[in-house]
């Protein structure tokens, strides 16, 4: 069996008093303006995602990790993640493939919307297990499932990954996972990004996402794990899904700056 495992600071109040009375124009570069102020620098940001890592965690009884690429750096907490990467390494197996000219839509659809392991493999096939010259992508295993990626290097792959794909059908297919896989990363608005799961070893149980996520002027980079206590899928599941919504409230707060230097698709 082929070791896939489908994983499958709000604005201050004068902007609006000011807004009527002021240059056209004016009241936006305010906006700008105050939303600049909000965001964190990176040990701000650190602290952060420290808290809710821990918060997590003890509500629902397991290990985390957070990595999140910005501009300004590579903020990571908890779990290293260097360890299987699972289905999560499809997403560099599909961009390549597209790239050489050995995949179509639907295989990569396949591989990343729906995580078929056939599709998948085949790609990895298909590019001799090679994933060229991508920044931030781990050399392939012969089980490309079990291929090491850390959280870091998987939020910075995220970060990139809208200039990375050129075709954009890979980074397209991220934003279409099937409804069974919409968890994690898939509460924040406008998320692309791929999932996977399985034993990484005896009672460790992982449950992992990378994405991309949209913020204000940009994008930035995201790759979560987990390690429930219990074993549990579900679990693991509701981990992702607490810290996801607390990545949400960040960007909601305009507090992460932004990644991304190209037009995403």
């Amino acid at each position: 069996m082929k070791k896939w495992l489908s994983g499958a600071l709000v604005l201050p109040v004068f902007v609006g008093l000011l807004a009527g009375c002021v240059r056209d124009g004016a009241a936006e570069d305010l906006h700008q303006e105050a939303a600049a102020e909000d965001m964190l620098n990176a040990a701000a940001m650190r602290e952060e995602l420290f808290a809710l890592a821990a918060e997590v965690g003890a509500d629902h009884g397991g290990r985390v990790g957070i990595a999140v690429a910005t501009g300004e750096d590579v903020i990571h907490v908890g779990l290293s993640g260097n360890s299987y990467a699972w289905s999560t390494i499809k997403v560099p197996v599909a961009v390549v493939a597209d790239r050489e000219g050995v995949a179509t839509d639907d295989l990569i659809e396949a591989a990343i919307s729906s995580s078929d392991n056939e599709a998948a493999y085949y790609l990895s096939q298909a590019i001799d297990h090679d994933l060229a010259d991508l920044d931030h992508a781990p050399e392939l295993a012969e089980l490309p499932g079990e291929t090491f990626w850390t959280l870091k290097e998987q939020a910075q792959f995220a970060a990139q990954l809208p200039c990375v794909d050129t075709a954009g059908t890979t980074y397209a297919a991220m934003a279409d996972i099937v409804d069974w896989q919409q968890y994690g990363l898939a509460n924040i608005k406008g998320a692309h990004f791929k999932g996977g799961w399985g034993l990484d070893g005896p009672m460790l149980y992982a449950v992992r996402q990378i994405g991309t996520v949209p913020v204000k002027g940009g994008y930035v980079g995201v790759a979560i794990m987990s390690y429930p206590d219990d074993g549990d899928h579900d679990t693991g599941v509701d981990i992702l899904d607490a810290l996801s919504l607390g990545i949400a409230d960040l960007i909601d707060t305009h507090a992460l700056g932004s990644a991304a230097i190209c037009t995403a698709r």
